[in-house]
């Protein structure tokens, strides 16, 4: 397979959220932060959406933003304090199966500064989000309804479709989202060639392999802490082939490149630790 040069020295990730969120924070609230430059305008739209949502009835609030009655009434209480309540940066907020498999809390500190500054979190709520970008408890995932605005990830399309390109720079870009976050923005042209996506198979019950939740999330965050991990040791990543090898080499398990920008990864159906 022919190699594209590499345009920087790290690669970029590019995850899901997390429902679950770990809560609390001591920054200061987004209200008292600048607005984003590119992706202010439209968080702005979003969060007043959001707040005419929640100043309705609590029922139809959690019903629009699809929550279980277990999480409702704290969710919607999250949200209703969004602006104001305090913050803490991407990777320590979003907890859940993607979080537990990257492992950010134990990660070596320079893997850590790495990893707040490579690593891109797509949010219903703020379109995408830095690793290291304060970020308050909330609750609106991308299918998501919003009055005004309608299902939250389409509303973030056209504005995705042109910033992302000029937040991500130059580099290959490991996309590592669910489906209703990569509806949320796909690359088109030739910035698609630096995108490079990930599939995670499992075991089935019944037998064969194929897509199970709990592992694919899992090893999507195991990725993303070995890439980080192995190019601050040095090691050059930049196409399919050569992350594939890093899953290899930090895990064990198969992986099988599908084309130039595709890669199917082998996990355990049962969680097992890094």
């Amino acid at each position: 397979m022919q190699r594209r040069p590499v345009t920087s020295r790290f690669v970029q990730l590019l995850l899901p959220p997390s429902e679950a969120k770990n809560p609390g924070g001591r920054g200061r609230s987004f209200a008292a932060r600048a607005p984003h430059p590119l992706l202010g305008q439209q968080r702005a739209l979003m969060l007043a959406a959001l707040a005419r949502l929640v100043a309705g009835d609590p029922a139809e609030a959690a019903e629009a933003l699809l929550l279980p009655p277990n999480v409702a009434a704290a969710a919607v209480a999250a949200n209703t304090a969004v602006r104001d309540s305090p913050t803490v940066p991407a990777l320590r907020r979003y907890a859940g199966i993607v979080y537990d498999g990257l492992g950010f809390q134990s990660l070596p500190a320079e893997v850590q500064r790495l990893a707040v500054r490579r690593v891109y979190v797509f949010s219903g709520l703020f379109g995408v989000v830095r690793g290291d970008e304060a970020v308050p408890d909330y609750r609106v995932p991308a299918k998501a309804s919003l009055p005004g605005v309608g299902v939250a990830g389409t509303a973030w399309r056209p504005v995705l479709d042109e910033a992302m390109p000029a937040i991500l720079g130059r580099g290959p870009v490991i996309d590592l989202r669910s489906s209703d976050y990569q509806a949320m923005w796909r690359p088109a042209g030739a910035f698609a060639t630096r995108v490079l996506t990930v599939r995670v198979l499992s075991p089935l019950p019944a037998g064969g392999v194929g897509v199970v939740s709990y592992p694919s999330k899992y090893a999507k965050g195991r990725l993303a802490a070995a890439l980080l991990t192995a190019e601050l040791a040095g090691t050059r990543i930049a196409d399919i082939e050569d992350v594939a090898g890093v899953w290899r080499a930090s895990t064990g398990y198969a992986a099988e490149v599908q084309g130039p920008t595709s890669l199917v990864i082998h996990h355990p159906a049962k969680i097992v630790g890094r």
